[in-house]
């Protein structure tokens, strides 16, 4: 197993922003407690509170840890020591092309010497990330360490989504936490798949084993459809969509973690891919054994999140109308907001008739519509991806499917909810009433 050597700074190959968002959004109380499991006289619970009252702030206001307080939490007994630490930290922020005075201030503090005596000591001042890119160049086998690792990186996360999005995740409701965490899953699938097709994960039947990997190590041994079998899902069942929150987040985790691991240790051939995805799963695992006790796959099954992802669709559209237009008209023109996961042949109809009850005279073409869809509904790499022989995509080919089996009795236009125009569709006053009634608040 390649290792990087203890004398080297770690450093990542992407910046700030992306190395937060490869963070598992979660309690603080669920922060890892494999560091700190064997300190006999400081809990988690002590060390957050410890790692929190040590932070000041500047007269603006803004945050910061002294590196002298910094380096007794991390149990540093020779300051001299975690200066080391703190150099190659401020290696690994320049790699990432930022300005470490921007980060690290060099300051000069008084301390007292006994006797009512003082005298001047260098310091440094170092702000969340400071702090966070400190704890991933500390000593690894200080127990300290490896819990700041997950702290900071927490925390600093959390830190960003509230000042960038708005985004208080403790004050988020279940299902709130449950829709931004599973689009954060899909958003970190795509990264591991293309992690794994660089490790020589190509085909599909290896990616679904390289899938199943992850699933066995996290669920004790079960792919995919034990997952499915244990938890009473039907065998079509995507399982990410029936999880809560901490099941979310448990497997966001094991995501992420993987596609580092094959980046940063790079990591080819696909059996070795398949190893290091298990190894991960089964890491996550013990992680939460240590820290709950309950199992992922013992974690209570949960409504469908698709459905809820509609309901705030519907919500989201309907709340910019006022209520004399949900009267006249079903809908205005809606907003972009975040594409929701469908089944794509089942209920693609539903919100083509959407996008054609916006447009005028109800009228789309097929292309403007095929162009238009991504818009609303989420689309996997599978179905987004052209078909080299077809010049065609999945996904496409299934708008197309809309008007060629026309004459399908479960066919849309079959069923008189819209008519076949050339080149496209329009949509008839039984489909501008189906979108009122399916789409409203």
């Amino acid at each position: 197993m390649n290792r990087t050597p203890k004398d080297e700074p770690v450093a990542f190959d992407f910046d700030f922003d992306e190395a937060m968002q490869r963070i598992a959004q979660t309690n603080p109380d669920e922060v890892t407690a494999i560091a700190a499991a064997d300190l006999s006289e400081e809990t988690i619970d002590t060390l957050l509170r410890a790692f929190e009252d040590a932070a000041r702030k500047t007269d603006e206001g803004n945050e910061f840890w002294t590196a002298r307080d910094l380096a007794k939490l991390l149990g540093y007994a020779d300051y001299r020591n975690f200066l080391t630490a703190v150099e190659k930290a401020k290696t690994a922020c320049r790699a990432m092309r930022l300005d470490p005075d921007d980060h690290f201030v060099d300051v000069t503090d008084m301390i007292e010497i006994g006797k009512g005596g003082r005298r001047e000591v260098d310091n440094i001042h170092l702000d969340r990330y400071a702090c966070y890119l400190v704890a991933q160049n500390g000593d690894p086998r200080k127990r300290q360490i490896s819990f700041a690792q997950n702290y900071f990186a927490i925390q600093t996360r959390r830190q960003e989504l509230a000042d960038e999005h708005g985004v208080d995740f403790d004050t988020l409701s279940e299902n709130q936490k449950r829709l931004y965490l599973r689009n954060q899953v899909v958003a970190e699938n795509k990264r591991l798949m293309s992690a794994a097709r660089a490790s020589g994960v190509v085909s599909g039947a290896d990616f679904g084993k390289f899938n199943n990997k992850g699933y066995q190590g996290l669920y004790g041994g079960r792919g995919k459809a034990e997952i499915q079998q244990y938890k009473r899902l039907p065998s079509g069942a995507n399982i990410l969509d029936h999880m809560g929150s901490t099941e979310l987040a448990a497997n966001l985790f094991r995501i992420t973690q993987t596609e580092e691991k094959l980046r940063s240790k790079n990591i080819v051939g696909k059996e070795r891919a398949c190893d290091a995805h298990y190894e991960v799963g089964l890491k996550v695992r013990q992680t939460m054994r240590e820290l709950s006790g309950i199992m992922p796959e013992d974690l209570p099954v949960a409504e469908d999140v698709k459905k809820i992802a509609r309901q705030e669709r519907k919500q989201q559209r309907m709340r910019a109308i006022e209520p004399q237009q949900r009267i006249e008209q079903p809908l205005s023109e809606p907003k972009a907001s975040a594409p929701v996961e469908i089944d794509l042949r089942a209920d693609l109809w539903k919100y083509a008739l959407l996008i054609m009850s916006v447009r005028p005279d109800g009228e789309i073409s097929t292309a403007e519509m095929i162009a238009e869809m991504p818009n609303y509904v989420h689309l996997s790499e599978e179905h987004a991806a052209t078909n080299a022989s077809r010049k065609d995509s999945k996904f496409s080919q299934i708008v197309r499917n809309l008007k060629s089996h026309k004459n399908t009795k479960t066919n849309f236009i079959y069923r008189g909810y819209a008519r076949d125009i050339q080149g496209g569709f329009k949509i008839t006053r039984k489909g501008l009433d189906f979108v009122r009634e399916y789409f409203k608040n």
